[in-house]
């Protein structure tokens, strides 16, 4: 006698499970090279937005023999105190030529301020963002809030980020440390003047060379003030209002970095770290990048400065006229 039956075919709980775990290691295993793929690729946006801001300023400097200044503030009349910075004057040469005819450059952007038409169509300008300023690995919001209350300027106003800001010079703790051992550069000033009223630099003015001098850097962060890559919030607390950090907001032109220790703290004066400790005004350069930053220099190339250079090197790279040599960074 023959019997049928019918055999039910299926997975085991054994088998289900084996399925399962190795479906878990295979993503284990993937989910890094996408996450790297995916940094790689907003590390290409982050360098070409600086290519972009380098051919503005090449641009600028063709059509005014110079380039702009950093930043200005003019308060000889309080009720009416003018200030621009350098991202107003690129507009024109980032096709923003529209936005540019909106800024009205006998007024400044103060919320105090705003009852004026020609000062609330300035805050409209300076708080519309514009990806060309933004890195796409920075986790930051489009816009912040500044209050200038503690730097003794009873101002506010929101400005639209922006992820790089000019050297202006080294010093403070970090230009000792640069140059101890070191001959003292006789210019410890960078590309950008601070006010119109500094001499102007031109192309002819950068004696130590375009290729050898910083323009912009990374600094993301705005009124979040980081260590590392971690935000500080007692730090932002104290200082991340005044911290600077739109393409135009004033405070962001003013970059003067002395440096600061290795946790981000000021050190009193400065440190030996300018890159990827903090992003405190004055303090150095940060990116959400890993082992450095992305520094636009004077000949419109874009390099990647490891957060390891000496701090000779970095600060040789942000003189335009110090006389050092410099070998391969």
């Amino acid at each position: 006698m023959k019997l049928n039956s019918r055999l039910k075919k299926g997975f085991t709980l054994i088998e289900l499970l084996v399925v399962i775990a190795i479906i878990a290691i295979l993503i284990a295993l993937l989910l890094p090279a996408v996450q790297q793929a995916r940094e790689a690729a907003r590390r290409s946006t982050c360098k070409n937005n600086l290519k972009q801001l380098g051919l503005a300023f090449h641009n600028y400097h063709d059509t005014h023999n110079c380039f702009p200044f950093a930043w200005f503030v003019d308060s000889s009349n309080p009720t009416n105190p003018k200030a621009g910075v350098y991202g107003i004057m690129l507009l024109p040469n980032l096709d923003q030529a529209n936005l540019y005819n909106q800024w009205n450059s006998s007024y400044p952007a103060f919320n105090e301020l705003a009852a004026i038409p020609a000062v609330a169509q300035n805050l409209t300008v300076i708080a519309t963002p514009l990806p060309v300023f933004m890195c796409p690995s920075a986790p930051e919001a489009t816009k912040h809030d500044y209050d200038l209350a503690t730097a003794g300027f009873p101002l506010t106003y929101t400005a639209a980020r922006s992820d790089y800001c000019p050297a202006l010079g080294v010093r403070g703790n970090y230009s000792t440390i640069a140059y101890t051992g070191h001959p003292a550069a006789s210019s410890r000033s960078g590309m950008l003047n601070n006010v119109p009223g500094d001499t102007i630099t031109r192309m002819r003015d950068i004696l130590d060379g375009s290729s050898n001098t910083i323009l912009l850097g990374e600094r993301v962060g705005g009124t979040n003030i980081y260590s590392g890559t971690t935000k500080n919030s007692a730090l932002s607390s104290a200082y991340g209002p005044t911290n600077g950090g739109g393409w135009g907001d004033l405070l962001n032109g003013e970059h003067w970095y002395q440096g600061s220790l290795r946790d981000g703290t000021d050190g009193g004066g400065g440190g030996p770290c300018a890159i990827n400790c903090t992003n405190g005004r004055s303090a150095g350069f940060l990116s959400f990048h890993v082992g450095g930053a992305h520094f636009l220099l004077g000949d419109g190339s874009v390099r990647f400065i490891s957060a390891n250079i000496g701090a000779y090197t970095l600060a040789s790279l942000t003189t335009r006229a110090g006389g050092e040599t410099l070998g391969e960074f």
